[in-house]
């Protein structure tokens, strides 16, 4: 057996990643880290600069500020509407790719690589001249974090549009419940992927430890199981809906933030 950092072979202790490779433990030590995206070992050649290293395959496979998106976008917004989220308006988002700094300063946070996404939302209600009713403006911005795979980026694409399909219904769930349902929109992505990146992300959703994302996607895909797409939604409706907004005078709500 070779070592996969250096294609020799191995010596004394040995380590092996989820991909099945392995590296000599003082290699690994010494000249070898995990891919930030694919958790595979890989020699720290391909450096974001917000200190993220990622193996040659997935860092030729990331998106990065310029890229076209319009593929990715459409694969996410087709797989939304089939699985039954036909009401979400696409065309009042937009996305723009930005560096972790960047997601952070609109946070007002410290830099954290697993915020990968954000959601910006401004809803503008109105009252419509002459009769007691209101029309309801939504323009969201989806911010996503540069160099992430195209898999992973489509999986946090999806998980952003639900926060502003979440938005648009007015529907208001606790943070937990709200983070979960919307790791569901990752999970669906992910489960209509072929490839190995995807089971991987698969992986992470299930396992994740996080009290928030982990734990309240796996209460929402119990749900899931339970209920199936078109019922969930149904159920995420009637728990989650709040009051309308006052028709009486015109409202601005601005930089409503979710994010991951």
């Amino acid at each position: 057996m070779n070592c996969h950092i250096y294609s020799k072979p191995l010596i004394g202790t040995y380590l092996i990643d989820d991909w099945d490779k392995k590296v000599c433990e003082s290699h690994f030590k010494r000249d070898a880290v995990h891919c930030s995206s694919c958790t595979a070992f890989t020699k720290r050649e391909h450096v974001v600069s917000d200190g993220r290293v990622l193996c040659k395959r997935c860092y030729g496979d990331t998106i990065k500020p310029g890229d076209s998106i319009i593929k990715t976008k459409d694969f996410v917004i087709k797989t939304l509407y089939y699985a039954g989220f036909n009401d979400l308006l696409f065309e009042d988002i937009s996305i723009e790719i930005v560096s972790a700094q960047k997601l952070a300063d609109l946070q007002k946070i410290p830099v954290n690589l697993h915020n990968k996404g954000l959601t910006l939302s401004n809803v503008t209600t109105t009252r419509l001249y002459g009769i007691v009713a209101t029309k309801q403006k939504f323009n969201h911005t989806i911010y996503m974090l540069t160099h992430l795979t195209e898999v992973e980026f489509a999986g946090m694409l999806a998980h952003e549009m639900l926060h502003a399909w979440l938005t648009q219904n007015s529907i208001n769930l606790s943070r937990k419940k709200k983070e979960g349902f919307c790791n569901m929109g990752s999970y669906l992505i992910y489960t209509s992927t072929s490839g190995t990146i995807a089971k991987m992300q698969l992986k992470f959703l299930h396992e994740s430890p996080d009290p928030i994302y982990g734990d309240g996607f796996r209460e929402m895909y119990q749900q899931y199981k339970r209920l199936g797409w078109k019922a969930l939604i149904a159920d995420v409706r009637k728990k989650g809906v709040v009051g309308k907004y006052c028709p009486l005078v015109n409202h601005i709500y601005s930089s409503v933030q979710n994010f991951l």
